[in-house]
């Protein structure tokens, strides 16, 4: 074998293999082996110069537990692999943790820049729907209906038309959530001393505190989601850390 093609074979099985491990690892995301699929989207990370490494970031982000690092690893996406294929919908990530910590003016920031920058998103529906939604929240009722209107308009078939459509009919938003019940206790202080071991673990938790038939209880929860397909994913996570959890609606 020449030099050249010696050299050339060096540039390209690495890139290969790097390939191939972000297909597998993306295989194993999409199966629920979430432990499997960090340890190997960790290791690629390393390959900063690679075409692909946008897309290890943003399962990074899918992968993190605690909000804050999630948020890291999509605008390291945005800001570093601004051409990345996973660019636009780690925008709509950022925009969707705000959404869900009640930080409904900085999602709609997210959003509209979203929309600025990547306008032929093929995330556009899913985008109007949360920036319905927004601004729906904030109590800016006619603007968020105007954006769901807009949105069925646009995209009938979607199924974030559907879910526009039950907002719009019934205007429950803001008001019903499903969230993750992690335990559930008689004495506040032990509910208490629970959140406190969760956060240590970088989890956003709250003490919510329940009547139920005459006898008060002490909920220990975690997450906000508006879809319960959404919790239902978050509540995978955390069975791969050992934390066993139930999907109920709030509040």
């Amino acid at each position: 074998m020449s030099r050249n093609r010696i050299l050339l074979a060096c540039l390209v099985i690495p890139c290969i293999l790097f390939a191939q491990d972000i297909d597998e690892a993306i295989t194993l995301f999409n199966s629920y082996q979430f432990n499997r699929a960090k340890e190997i989207f960790q290791a690629l990370q390393k390959e900063k110069d690679h075409p692909r490494i946008g897309e290890v970031h943003y399962f990074l982000g899918r992968l993190s537990v605690n909000p804050d690092s999630a948020v890291y690893y999509y605008y390291k996406v945005i800001n570093d692999y601004p051409q990345s294929r996973y660019a636009d919908i780690s925008y709509l990530e950022i925009a969707k943790i705000n959404f869900a910590r009640k930080n409904f003016r900085t999602a709609i920031t997210n959003l509209n820049e979203l929309i600025k920058r990547y306008p032929d998103s093929e995330y556009r529906d899913e985008i109007m729907f949360w920036l319905g939604v927004s601004y729906i929240s904030l109590e800016d009722e006619t603007r968020g209906g105007e954006i769901l209107t807009e949105l069925q308009r646009t995209f009938p078939k979607s199924v974030w038309s559907e879910r526009a459509a039950n907002i719009t009919q019934t205007k429950t938003i803001g008001q019903e959530y499903y969230t993750i019940q992690l335990g559930s206790y008689r004495n506040r202080d032990n509910a208490e001393q629970y959140a406190v071991t969760l956060r240590d673990k970088g989890l956003d938790v709250r003490v919510v505190e329940a009547l139920v038939k005459g006898q008060i209880y002490y909920r220990v929860w975690t997450g906000q989601f508006l879809t319960i397909e959404q919790a239902k994913e978050y509540k995978l996570k955390l069975d791969t850390l050992g934390l066993k959890g139930n999907v109920v609606k709030g509040p």
